[in-house]
């Protein structure tokens, strides 16, 4: 598969944007800042998706928006990989033919690459190479290996943490790990039980008999091991038995053979090549002879069978000929029934005039389009005249109408004298209206100028019941209580007269006004309603005539529009008399005319000019037709003129018949040729092939030679002899290493010792039967012991619940039980370690060697030939063969050469996938540190491999030849492809 087409909706700086590319390389050149790397993001954001802050980082900010499409291809069809952050929730879309793709069929395209595989294999940029140079030196080889098993380093990070983890759990020399100080916190609270167990006598007695017991336990446990362990190695001898007597047999049976030993095994393939070369050369001479016999006899009997040398003609000239009756025959025929169509046609049309009177009739387009510009003048202007009396009428109905509402307006409209009156009226009353508002403004002042006195006595009074108030109440507080009792008495009288008068003038002044101000208000509101009705028949009739003055323009608009209508009415009824003498002049021209309608001339018109035009095409035809008769008849010469070669006196009858035996004896005399010319390059190339084998041998017959002169043999029979003896061997030998193996299986380094000895095997069977028996007692004395263990543990435990010793246990209990948790855990990790380890190894034996073959290849033409060959060492680092002999260790390289080793690497592991994964590759500006040369060779080596996989290279610099690549152009979110 490769990216045909980006389509970038809205991604960091790029909008609405599309980037073609091509399948094999792409070299996409920009500014720093231009968006190269966006556009690498795009392609892993469509595919694989992106973290949360990777998308806010290329969302935009303007609209919110962010994603695209990518259009992929495999050469059949076209599938577009859509991801959209506002659509399906920002997960990926894939769409084939018009159809929706499930998730699985979207992976089956992308061949199951994720974003691990792609970052890893199938990406590569320059911050890798700086991801490797802040590397310790002596950590870059591990790196390099374990990017060669995986295609990332992250294995490493892994295998430090898993022996970081287990370390914190537990070391040997260790005492901050937990696992040791549980076990130094064990062994503490066993040395308390021991010495809170001496002050316990009963206790200790049950304690020692338990040890005791324990030890016998241990001892028949370590003699039942013995046992176990040496009836195993019995059983495993007896095993063996077999495949031991046939080794030491076949021994001494290849001592006998040692004469022959001197042998190589190349030899041996040598003598069997030649003498498998000389039959095979034998055999298939005596074959290519018979072959070419049979050859030389067909190809005699075939030349005296063909008519060739005889034609005047060649045949591709009697098979044109043949091709071109054929093509003319059928041309005739189709003509002919073109003129049939054509003839029913022209009738189908019923004209009203013969066909040699339409030959010479003086009819065109412009005939057509006067006769339809007369029909349609008339249609239109009657149309006019009517729309026009219709408008009449409608207008004439809208004036009377009018007229009437006028009438009807005048009546009700104000009669001069009485307005005046009105208008009078009026004025009067707004005159008595402004005197009364006179009168009122009068009344209220004198009412208030009559009232200030009243006020004023007021105040004082007020001012002097307050005095009296005041002293009465500092003659309280300060002097003689009798006299404050007068004070009071005296101020509170005045003040209740004061009120009683004062509620008096209150009730009688406003009653008096109120009075008068009620005559006041009706004489007012009198005056008001009566300018009311007035100002109201005013309006009114103001507004009836404003409405007269407007209804009197629309009568006069009316009246114009009527004085128009009539004007266009008479000169249309000209126009009509016009086209109508038009019309007249048409008929006297053409009096078929008669029986059509106007409407009907266009038509008419149009079938005329048809029918000239079919005419035109009945005459051409017949023209083309006789043309080919006479083309037909001259290759009907010339066809019954070859067939005579073959049929004496041959009469040309029925065609279809003639070109059968035209076609049958042209393919037969072409059958006949073709086998000739084969028997005659088979017959070269026969004799070519026996030539070649003559030559193929010679360098055997020397072979052989040779091979006499090495083993100082007379001839090839003693020579025979003697690898036969050796073949002997090597078959004795064959049999000895799989039963060695066999032996080797169980019994490892000490095989060759064993095999020297001398077995009585009987004894040794004996001595496994009385093994067993005397085992089995020791696992009843075993049980035994184990039953009186259980028996005083019980013992003790009873004992010890109500002491110290019970406290002390169940502690030891509980770390114990903490001991096995973290060990366990520990396990854990040393198992997933170890798990990692032999996978490696694994990996190392069976996928390694073909990723070092490309990795060597690569990095020996990055170098130019400095080095040519990688290899993995068992510390788990990179050795690299130098072309002057010397094995340097990746450490000892220089940056550079670091650099380049890696970017081998890294394409070797592409190129071992990429046959399963079929992926492109992409590279950000991976090679910027390299220099001229180095770059170069690295650009050439990826143009190469881009024939066979898409590379889509980002760089900062155009590519200074680039007229052999696919270039993009890319500047602040623009791309121009070129």
């Amino acid at each position: 598969m490769w990216i045909k087409q980006l389509q970038l909706v809205s991604f960091g700086k790029w909008r609405n944007q599309t980037i073609d590319l091509h399948p094999q390389f792409n070299y996409v050149y920009g500014p720093n800042e231009s968006g190269k790397s966006s556009l690498r993001a795009f392609v892993t954001y469509v595919l694989f998706g992106l973290s949360a802050t990777d998308r806010d980082h290329y969302t935009s900010v303007a609209d919110g928006q962010l994603g695209g499409r990518l259009i992929i291809t495999d050469d059949t069809y076209d599938y577009t990989i859509e991801r959209l952050a506002h659509r399906n929730r920002g997960k990926r879309t894939g769409y084939v033919r018009g159809e929706v793709m499930t998730d699985g069929q979207i992976q089956d395209v992308l061949h199951h690459v994720d974003y691990d595989l792609f970052r890893a294999i199938f990406s590569f940029q320059d911050r890798d190479l700086n991801a490797i140079r802040h590397h310790q030196s002596e950590d870059i080889g591990k790196i390099l290996f374990n990017l060669g098993l995986t295609g990332s380093d992250d294995i490493v990070d892994i295998e430090q943490s898993l022996t970081k983890q287990s370390d914190k759990l537990f070391k040997k020399q260790g005492r901050k790990p937990p696992v040791n100080q549980a076990l130094q916190q064990v062994k503490t609270l066993n040395d308390e039980i021991e010495k809170t167990q001496s002050k316990e006598a009963d206790h200790a007695t049950l304690y020692q008999e338990a040890k005791q017991l324990e030890s016998d336990i241990q001892h028949l446990r370590d003699e039942d091991e013995r046992l176990k362990h040496r009836i195993d190695e019995l059983h495993q001898l007896l095993q063996v038995q077999a495949s031991i007597e046939q080794v030491q047999s076949l021994d001494r049976e290849m001592a006998s053979l040692l004469d022959h030993t001197h042998l190589s095994q190349d030899m041996i393939e040598r003598y069997e090549t030649v003498k498998a070369k000389r039959q095979e050369r034998d055999e298939r001479a005596q074959l290519l002879m018979s072959k070419m016999s049979e050859v030389k006899t067909e190809r005699n009997r075939l030349m005296a069978q063909s008519k060739k040398d005889h034609f005047p003609f060649t045949l591709d000239e009697i098979q044109e000929w043949t091709v071109e009756w054929e093509h003319k025959q059928k041309q005739c025929h189709d003509l002919t029934e073109q003129i049939r169509d054509k003839d029913k046609q022209l009738s189908d049309m019923r004209l009203p005039v013969e066909n040699d009177t339409l030959r010479t009739l003086a009819v065109s387009d412009y005939t057509r389009q006067t006769w339809s510009r007369l029909a349609y003048d008339l249609q239109a202007n009657a149309e006019k005249l009517g729309d026009l009396e219709r408008r009449k009428r409608v207008k004439l109905d809208e004036l009377k109408a009018l007229e009437t509402k006028q009438q009807a307006i005048k009546a009700q409209q104000l009669e001069e004298y009485k307005r005046q009156e009105m208008e009078q009226q009026l004025e009067q009353v707004q005159r008595d209206i402004a005197s009364e508002q006179v009168k009122v403004f009068s009344r209220s002042a004198n009412h208030a100028s009559s009232n200030q006195p009243l006020m004023n006595g007021s105040k004082w009074i007020v001012l002097l019941l307050a005095t009296i108030l005041a002293g009465a109440m500092w003659s309280g507080l300060f002097g003689d209580i009798s006299v404050f009792w007068p004070f009071v008495v005296i101020g509170t009288g005045g003040l209740l007269s004061y009120g009683l008068h004062r509620q008096f003038q209150t009730k009688t002044v406003p009653r008096e006004r109120e009075l008068g101000e009620h005559d006041d208000l009706q004489q007012s509101n009198a005056l008001y309603e009566t300018k009311r009705t007035l100002e109201a028949s005013l309006r009114e009739d103001d507004e009836i005539q404003t409405e007269r003055r407007q209804r009197q323009s629309t009568i006069d608009y009316v009246n114009g529009e009527l004085r128009d209508i009539e004007a266009e009415r008479l000169q249309i009824e000209e126009r009509l008399d016009d086209l109508e003498a038009k019309q007249t002049v048409e008929l006297d021209r053409h009096p078929w005319l008669e029986r059509y309608e106007l409407e009907q001339w266009d038509d008419l018109a149009q079938q005329l000019i048809n029918g000239q035009r079919l005419l035109e095409d009945m005459d051409q035809l017949q023209h083309s037709a006789q043309s080919i008769e006479a083309s037909l008849s001259y290759i009907r010469e010339q066809l019954q003129r070859f067939l005579s070669y073959y049929m004496d006196h041959y009469n040309w009858q029925d065609d279809e018949t003639s070109i059968q035996l035209v076609r049958e004896y042209l393919n037969q005399e072409r059958d006949i040729n073709e086998h000739i010319r084969q028997q005659h390059y088979w017959l070269e190339e026969l004799e070519k092939q026996l030539q070649e084998l003559n030559d193929e041998f010679q360098p055997y017959d020397q072979a052989m030679q040779d091979m006499l002169s090495e083993v100082d043999a007379a001839n090839e029979t003693e020579l025979d002899d003697v690898i036969q003896a050796f073949a002997t061997y090597k078959e004795l030998d064959e049999k000895r290493q799989a039963a060695y193996t066999h032996v080797k299986r169980l019994f490892g380094d000490m095989t060759d010792d064993l095999l020297t000895e001398t077995f009585h095997w009987g004894m040794l069977e004996r001595e496994r039967d009385e093994l067993k028996q005397e085992r089995d007692k020791k696992q009843n004395e075993l049980e035994q012991k184990r039953q009186r263990l259980a028996d005083c543990s019980a013992h003790i435990k009873q004992m010890e619940e109500d002491g110290r010793l019970s406290d002390l246990i169940h502690e030891r209990s509980k770390v114990e039980d903490e001991v096995k948790t973290l060990a366990k855990e520990w396990a854990v990790l040393q198992t997933a370690k170890g798990l990692i380890q032999e996978t490696k190894a694994r990996y190392q034996h069976d996928y390694l060697p073909n990723v070092l073959k490309h990795t060597a290849h690569m990095f020996n033409t990055l170098t130019g030939g400095s080095y040519h060959e990688v290899q993995f060492s068992r510390e788990e680092t990179l050795m690299v063969h130098h072309r002057n002999g010397v094995w340097f260790d990746v450490k000892q390289l220089s940056d550079g050469t670091a650099d380049q080793l890696y970017v081998s690497l890294r394409l070797a592991l592409n190129a071992s996938l990429h046959d399963s994964k079929r992926f492109p590759f992409i590279l950000d500006d991976a090679f910027v540190h390299f220099d001229g040369e180095r770059y170069e060779r690295m650009m050439s080596m990826l143009i190469n491999q881009a024939k066979e996989q898409q590379m889509i290279y980002f760089a900062c610099e155009p590519y200074e030849d680039d007229s052999s690549i696919y270039t993009v152009h890319i500047n602040e979110g623009q791309a121009v492809t070129g």
